[in-house]
């Protein structure tokens, strides 16, 4: 996991857990987590318009900046939380959930009352919260920290977080992904796209040499009649996913071990880390990037949470410096609007 929030020129909160390819009349692959395909674009526009407007060297350093200033600042807690739909004892199963996250640090949310929780709606004109639940759309995801309260990417009418299907009941592994995409929330990003991994290396994206393109009744791809197996590349691009080249590395590379990134060791027990099925790998169980699903935070997650938001509330030294680089970035003339008024928004509540 990029414990520190991570830092990256393309945002990405959008991963797959698929199961073992299957033979004709076994169950579907399931999608674990992902973006909806019009937040990617928002992200990658905005990108592409920092490229064209400032160059590809200052892209980086302003992308690295907005996400710098993603952190939540101590005043900025408790981060208020929203639902839109959901029963009063679905919002009490997350709300107690996510309390991990706060123990031993200075995380902290205000979900309201029992029976009076705080609640968003598709008309709202300013931010009800800035942590926005919904259930309605496809999948699982989460913004990263202050991108939910971005306009160029979270409008205030518009989720910062989805539970899809939650409401229709509770997938066995439920808690973990509360925990996971509150990750999100409070600024960790993947931890199978983090430089200390090297998964990049790991995944066996090709298909084996000859394999021989075979569907199953759902039209996913699976292995051949010899046997061979299908990459992932083949399996995303399939039903359910229909992810483009671009979808799954948007989703799966890993991060540029940059300047613009602060990560820590990589941490395979992290909830931030994706439990892949073994044939996603060359060496299948035996590759380091391989894990088995984990449920519950890691010591290493609890100790960034609470190096990242301290128990008791200060401006830490890292803090000061991506401060300074916003003010910095600043300066730059050909800022595209949008993104500057974020920064000093942002930058305001440092002060």
């Amino acid at each position: 996991m990029q414990k520190w929030l991570a830092i990256l020129l393309i945002a990405g909160t959008a991963g797959v857990r698929a199961q073992e390819p299957n033979a004709p009349g076994q169950k579907l692959y399931r999608i674990q987590e992902g973006y909806p395909v019009d937040a990617i674009q928002r992200l990658q526009s905005r990108t592409t318009t920092l490229q064209f407007r400032l160059g590809n060297a200052q892209a980086m350093v302003a992308q690295s900046v907005i996400k710098r200033v993603q952190v939540w600042h101590p005043t900025e807690m408790p981060l208020k939380v929203a639902f839109l739909g959901g029963s009063n004892e679905l919002r009490t199963q997350i709300a107690s959930t996510i309390r991990a996250w706060s123990a031993n640090s200075g995380v902290s949310f205000d979900f309201g009352q029992p029976g009076a929780f705080h609640e968003w709606s598709r008309l709202d004109q300013t931010y009800q919260a800035q942590i926005r639940i919904s259930f309605d759309e496809a999948g699982y995801w989460s913004w990263v920290g202050a991108e939910s309260i971005d306009q160029s990417i979270a409008a205030p009418n518009q989720p910062s977080m989805n539970f899809g299907q939650f409401t229709e009941g509770l997938p066995d592994d439920w808690q973990g992904t509360v925990l996971h995409e509150f990750g999100h929330a409070i600024g960790f990003e993947h931890e199978h796209q983090s430089p200390a991994g090297d998964c990049d290396h790991e995944f066996r994206w090709d298909d084996d040499p000859g394999y021989v393109r075979t569907t199953d009744i759902y039209g996913q791809f699976v292995p051949d009649g010899a046997g061979k197996r299908p990459g992932i590349y083949s399996v995303l691009e399939g039903p359910p996913n229909n992810w483009s080249k671009d979808q799954i590395d948007f989703n799966l590379k890993s991060l540029p071990a940059t300047i613009d990134l602060r990560f820590s060791v990589f941490d395979p027990a992290s909830i931030m880390m994706y439990s892949f099925a073994d044939w996603m790998f060359v060496n299948g169980a035996q590759s380091s990037c391989y894990t088995k699903e984990n449920l519950t935070l890691s010591a290493l997650d609890l100790k960034a949470a609470a190096e990242t938001y301290p128990p008791e509330p200060s401006l830490g030294t890292v803090a000061q410096q991506d401060v300074a680089a916003a003010r910095k970035l600043l300066l730059q003339k050909k800022l595209p609007a949008e993104v500057k008024a974020h920064l000093q928004e942002r930058l305001a509540a440092f002060q």
